[in-house]
């Protein structure tokens, strides 16, 4: 999958080939706990994440200084990486890092 992130999840359509993908990594996913493939480390990386719910659930963050938000279909065991339409990213600084005293907010 070639990584392209979007900022307007609203207007998001998908083509079949899309979803078998998406079926497969998350197959792996089930099966290991970990994202497949050896790109895994190479993957872009998303900071000042969070998990939010629009009509479905999705990612918001920054990948260097363009703003993420698109629909997210699975996270690692760990929440290290998270799965979008367009392949896995590697998540870094939850948001609550940024919050006195670092209560989680539903992480």
């Amino acid at each position: 999958m070639t990584f392209s992130p979007r900022f307007s999840p609203l207007s998001v359509s998908f083509e079949p080939e899309t979803f078998l993908s998406l079926a497969r990594e998350i197959q792996a996913l089930r099966s290991t706990g970990r994202p497949s493939g050896s790109n895994r480390l190479t993957s872009p990386i998303v900071t000042d994440w969070s998990k939010t719910l629009l009509p479905f659930p999705a990612i918001i963050g920054s990948l260097g200084a363009t703003p993420v938000l698109e629909p997210v279909f699975a996270f690692s065991d760990d929440n290290s990486c998270a799965l979008l339409s367009s392949g896995w990213v590697r998540l870094e600084n939850h948001v609550d890092v940024h919050l006195e005293g670092h209560r989680p907010i539903g992480r």
